[in-house]
């Protein structure tokens, strides 16, 4: 039986469809007249309708700074359940008080153990509560909720099952990121073939079966370098979405040091795929 969110019409037949063609009239049935409708069953993408995404927010001192973004989050988008998982590596703040104020699920790591590791509890999490989609988010109000439409679209419509988010590289953006997004972007593509405009942002959205083929084992930074290598390993429709970043007088992104861990963990993926 094939399901839409908040939809159930029903014929004689008693079925619940996943598209419709409506048709005025009446037609009787065993014992009293049944309104009708024409209905034409179309099958399911690769990508079913999802009926509930999950935001995975990994943060680390982020009290400051994560209302903002959970707020903007809300609950729905696009009509679609959203749940909002944050996780909080290692915070000395209030980052996890604030979280729930903001009606989010937390999850704490007792010890910082890296965003890799954030990131894949939230999305644990995430599978856990039932979630088709997951998204994830920096908590430090880099990332503008409201790309979360854009970002979900081409998943819902079964066009993709890795979406990425495309920085601009403008003058607003460190310098020294820019340098090393060029840098580690360009080699990825020597390396390993696969062309991204942006091997290094954090937005990214995928649904719960392609989670399961880019599941990483980084910690650390060179999370979204391995994510990217598993998903080209396992020919995943991937797509690309514009989208503006937010950044703060305090850049707390990808150093220099996890620039050298990022290289020396596609020299590693690069031997182990040879």
């Amino acid at each position: 039986m094939w399901r839409v969110p908040g939809v159930a019409l029903y014929t004689a037949a008693t079925r619940e469809v996943n598209q419709i063609r409506l048709s005025s009239g009446r037609r009787r049935g065993r014992s009293s007249l049944i309104p009708i409708i024409s209905v034409t069953l179309v099958k399911p993408g690769p990508n079913p309708p999802p009926h509930k995404v999950g935001v995975v927010v990994p943060a680390r001192n982020e009290a400051n700074r994560i209302g903002g973004v959970l707020a903007g989050i809300g609950d729905r988008v696009e009509g679609i359940p959203v749940i909002s998982l944050v996780v909080d590596d290692g915070s000395t703040d209030r980052t996890s008080e604030v979280a729930r104020e903001h009606g989010a699920r937390v999850i704490v790591h007792a010890i910082n153990l890296g965003k890799g590791a954030a990131m894949k509890t939230g999305c644990a999490a995430g599978l856990a509560a039932g979630c088709d989609v997951l998204v994830l988010m920096d908590g430090d109000g880099q990332h503008r909720p409201s790309d979360l439409p854009a970002m979900l679209a081409p998943i819902l419509a079964g066009k993709a099952d890795l979406v990425l988010a495309r920085r601009r590289f403008t003058g607003e953006m460190p310098a020294s990121a820019r340098l090393g997004n060029w840098g580690l972007t360009r080699l990825f593509t020597l390396m390993f073939g696969a062309t991204f405009t942006d091997t290094q942002c954090g937005l990214r959205a995928f649904s719960s079966d392609a989670y399961k083929k880019v599941d990483w084992l980084a910690t650390d930074y060179a999370v979204e370098t391995e994510m990217l290598v598993r998903a080209a390993r396992a020919r995943l429709r991937t797509a690309e979405v514009d989208i503006e970043t937010i950044y703060h007088d305090v850049y707390k992104g990808t150093t220099p040091l996890d620039g050298l861990r990022i290289l020396l963990q596609m020299i590693r993926l690069r031997i182990m795929s040879s």
